[in-house]
């Protein structure tokens, strides 16, 4: 890691090249978005709801020189706020990868027309699946670990 600078990168539709990219190059960190996986910018979520998609993302975790973004999650639940049915599947990609390589990310901007901002953080904060150390870690902890970002206390 020369630079030690990460790669974000986006392979949704495309998981093999994306893992095959990966794999070429075991000394370049990888920030993997919208947890690997094709995710709808309007209604209605994926006929399968959150769970076979996810399994792709699953044995990417295998790869230590990448972490996942937990981005855009609410979009494929097939339930209403608060989308209930994202917790078995995003529990089995926290158990793969771990917190210390999770982030979390709303994708509100893009998903709008699917949730809205609110929509999109309140399941994190309301869940009794993560821990309060859990919770920290996915949505900020390991954001700054991956990017070696670290705020400035005043």
């Amino acid at each position: 890691m020369k630079h030690d600078f990460p790669v974000n990168i986006l392979f949704w539709g495309n998981v093999d090249a994306g893992t095959a990219l990966i794999d070429r190059h075991p000394d370049t960190r990888f920030i993997i978005d919208h947890l690997a996986i094709l995710q709808p910018r309007v209604p209605p979520a994926p006929a399968a709801g959150p769970g076979p998609t996810c399994r792709k993302c699953w044995d990417l975790a295998k790869r230590k020189n990448a972490v996942i973004k937990v981005s855009g999650a609410c979009t494929l639940s097939r339930e209403p706020f608060p989308f209930p049915d994202i917790w078995d599947p995003l529990a089995r990609v926290f158990d793969a990868w771990g917190f210390d390589r999770c982030l979390w990310g709303t994708d509100w901007t893009r998903a709008f027309a699917v949730v809205n901002y609110e929509q999109a953080v309140e399941p994190f904060l309301r869940t009794d699946r993560l821990s309060d150390t859990e919770r920290a870690m996915l949505m900020g902890g390991a954001c700054a670990k991956a990017y070696g970002w670290s705020p400035k206390k005043a």
